[in-house]
């Protein structure tokens, strides 16, 4: 499953399927949270770093352990005026890339969710990391929950002219 693709693919599902019944997922929470699906992934930074000849690897992992992620969704809603909100938001995108983290067939082992209370990886072992056949799936489906979402809008503006 290629990262950041299949994250942001899957985050736009949903906050496009829950922005047809709740208005809090407007298209800005929206980009929350498709930033907060790649927060984790930041610790990718890394391999720019190593073409200069700096590893750097050992001070920025923590960004993909949950703790990390979670101080680093907090460090950035702290630059937003509802911080609460954007927090909230850029939670539900991290929350989505641990989910799709935890299906993968991990050779490292899975992840280390419950750092620095317990060391033990987790992994459910469902998905090949190199299976891009879920990633098209869910780029489908983007453009399935996208037309959904364009159909379900001019619907909805219609009924709202009526009333």
């Amino acid at each position: 499953m290629p990262d950041w693709i299949t994250h942001i693919a899957v985050a736009y599902i949903l906050c496009t399927l829950l922005g047809i019944r709740y208005k809090q997922f407007n298209t800005a929470n929206t980009v929350l949270v498709l930033v907060g699906a790649v927060i984790p992934d930041a610790v990718k930074v890394g391999m720019i770093f190593d073409l200069f000849g700096f590893g750097i690897w050992e001070y920025i992992w923590p960004l993909h352990l949950p703790i990390g992620s979670l101080i680093t969704t907090t460090i950035i809603a702290l630059l937003f005026k509802e911080k609460k909100s954007a927090f909230l938001f850029l939670l539900l995108g991290v929350a989505t890339h641990f989910g799709l983290d935890l299906l993968l067939k991990n050779v490292a082992g899975g992840i280390i969710l419950f750092y620095p209370f317990y060391w033990g990886s987790w992994q459910l072992g469902l998905v090949a990391t190199d299976d891009y056949i879920i990633t098209i799936i869910s780029l489908v489906l983007a453009l399935v929950a996208y037309l959904i979402s364009r159909r379900y809008g001019k619907f909805k503006d219609k009924n709202e002219d009526v009333n």
